[in-house]
């Protein structure tokens, strides 16, 4: 059975050729979006025509929708691909959607909490860890912190550096 994975929303129209202004929450947009990738809005299976980074967003316009009024129905929608469509990580890589949820753990084993959210910093990632007190705390995906990444046991172990826990 086929999961969907969310890469993207549809923020508004753009011109009257039917690009859509799209919110792109995916590492890879270049590829995701490529020309003639296969995407779903809503319940419908939709062809990339073009696309192309526009300020922090991406243009998009779907093959057969060369028309504003083909396209507006789109606007507010979640973008998605099949999970089959994913990209082949290196080592060390991972998908948000593979990381929120992992339990975490110290080196000693002890349950610390669990990943909640990933963010990108520029330097590296930061996941947010829903500690077992309900406290929320940091962490940076970096070698000194992060000794394991086991998907699946589902558990992350890592080292906490001073000042990152601050209880």
């Amino acid at each position: 059975m086929s999961h969907l994975l969310r890469i993207g929303r549809v923020l508004n129209t753009h011109g009257i050729a039917g690009e859509l202004k799209i919110d792109a929450v995916t590492d890879f947009p270049s590829q995701r979006f490529a020309k003639k990738t296969e995407l779903m809005i809503g319940r419908e299976k939709l062809i990339v025509k073009s696309s192309r980074p526009f300020k922090k967003f991406w243009l998009l316009q779907l093959l057969d929708h060369e028309n504003i009024n083909l396209v507006e129905k789109y606007k507010g929608q979640d973008i998605f691909i099949e999970d089959d469509q994913q990209l082949e990580l290196a080592e060390g890589e991972y998908l948000v959607s593979q990381i929120i949820g992992l339990q975490v753990i110290d080196e000693q084993g002890n349950t610390i909490g669990q990943v909640t959210d990933s963010f990108h910093t520029g330097a590296n990632d930061v996941w947010t860890i829903k500690k077992v007190t309900g406290k929320e705390i940091l962490i940076p995906y970096i070698d000194e912190v992060v000794k394991k990444v086991d998907l699946k046991q589902a558990v992350i172990t890592v080292s906490l550096l001073e000042g990152l826990d601050e209880n």
